[in-house]
């Protein structure tokens, strides 16, 4: 049970029995044993039936390695156990670690262990930890030599330029928050799926938009100057007539200060069918921007599931990125329900990254929720808060990692007329080059 608990709260998880490997243990171990991982063969083992067990477990390919724990009772020779360890001390791509507990009763015992090149733990969650260790080791190393997907620039326009038009607006006027239709904006900009917000300044506005799109609606407070419109009774759902429009418009209105409210943002009403997701960014005062990548919802802060990368992202680091938090073991489908595609949302995080790479006067963005489910990936809301007016430019925080040297691309004219593109290369070209 350490073991495992070790293993649980490190990320790792116990691997599933094949039915092969079952029937064959079922042949031979007690009809008492345990029937699933891990594995009891029972106190009063020989030898032979520890050599056995790890035989049978070894070959089961549903697992990455194996613990072998000893505990040593009346009728247990841990040193004879040891010696029908050692042939399976280099089993390729399977590690096996050994935790012998029993302090100088089991010493000979490791000591034949380690001779044989099996490293052996006194506490079983110990091993565990070093697994997992070994795991990431591995991880890491198989990181280095995948080949990233390229991602596509896809937006509308000109994203740097576009986006920097909408930042500059709202800095000339001493602002530095943009409202949600703007930042909605910079999203669909970079290529981010945006839910539809139309603007309503009126009351009459809001109702004509409501029909435009089509029942039901959501109304969403319109302001610069206010961040959580939930705090302040700025969000109403469910909208499915004209008079339940009309009753939240003056709910909203009535729930802020004049100067805060500037009418409400229309939206058709998304069924929340799937996995709420957060995707956000903040400075570090060493690090500079950082991404965050997690479960998302109204319950962001008490659940907590959530990892950290540094900008910017490629697939591979994406894909690690989402690997690191619990939600992802739901994305990848779970009872019965369809996975949700998770090429589309690393994509989705490589030009988020982009976007923050891009736009230095970006201080923190948050889109909560991006609504994540087999059929859709879109963000429903979304937060971009500026540097403050007084920052100067050569102030802003620079990236921790240098981005791609876009400077350096430039179309070219070669002599027989063909145009051809110059640019520095990059991890994505390397089936290009293995030709």
């Amino acid at each position: 049970m350490l073991a495992t608990d070790a293993l649980l709260a490190r990320g790792g998880k116990l691997a599933q029995l094949s039915e092969k490997t079952m029937t064959e243990l079922n042949e031979f171990l007690p009809r008492h044993w345990s029937h699933g991982n891990p594995v009891d063969i029972l106190g009063d083992a020989p030898p032979d039936r520890w050599e056995r067990a790890v035989r049978c477990v070894a070959a089961d390919p549903n697992n990455d390695g194996l613990l072998v724990v000893l505990a040593p009772q009346g009728m247990t020779d841990p040193l004879a156990v040891a010696h029908k360890l050692e042939n399976f001390a280099h089993l390729r791509g399977k590690p096996v670690l050994a935790s012998w507990m029993g302090g100088p009763m089991v010493e000979p015992g490791e000591r034949a262990l380690n001779i044989a090149g099996i490293p052996t733990f006194s506490f079983p969650d110990s091993a565990a930890g070093v697994f997992q260790s070994m795991w990431s080791y591995s991880e890491n190393l198989q990181s280095l030599y995948e080949t990233p997907a390229l991602v596509e620039e896809s937006g509308e326009g000109n994203a740097p330029g576009d986006v920097g038009a909408i930042i500059t607006h709202a800095r000339d006027r001493g602002r530095t928050l943009l409202t949600e239709a703007e930042s909605k904006r910079v999203l669909a900009a970079y290529g981010i799926p945006v839910v539809e917000t139309s603007v309503a300044a009126t009351e009459d506005e809001a109702v004509a938009e409501a029909a435009r799109i089509g029942y039901p609606v959501a109304l969403k407070l319109h302001s610069e100057t206010i961040t959580h419109k939930t705090d302040v009774g700025g969000v109403r759902l469910n909208l499915r007539t004209p008079e339940s429009v009309r009753e939240a418009w003056q709910a909203i209105q009535g729930g802020v200060p004049a100067a805060d409210f500037l009418g409400v943002a229309v939206q058709p009403m998304i069924k929340l069918e799937g996995y709420e997701l957060i995707l956000g960014s903040s400075i570090d005062s060493q690090f500079g921007p950082v991404i965050l990548f997690g479960g998302g919802g109204q319950l962001v802060e008490v659940y907590k599931d959530r990892a950290l990368a540094l900008p910017p992202l490629n697939t591979t680091l994406a894909r690690r990125l989402m690997e690191q938090t619990r939600i992802f073991t739901a994305l990848g489908g779970v009872r019965g329900r369809k996975p949700v595609d998770l090429p589309a949302l690393e994509h989705i995080l490589v030009r988020f990254s982009r976007l923050v790479a891009e736009q230095r006067w970006i201080k923190e963005i948050d889109i909560n929720p991006l609504l994540a489910s087999p059929e859709t990936l879109v963000a429903l809301d979304a937060r971009i808060v500026l540097h403050p007016p007084e920052t100067r430019e050569q102030d802003l925080p620079r990236l921790a990692i240098r981005p791609y040297p876009d400077q350096f691309v430039k179309p070219w004219v070669l002599e027989d007329g063909t145009e051809v593109l110059i640019r520095p290369i990059r991890p994505e070209d390397e089936p290009m080059l293995a030709r």
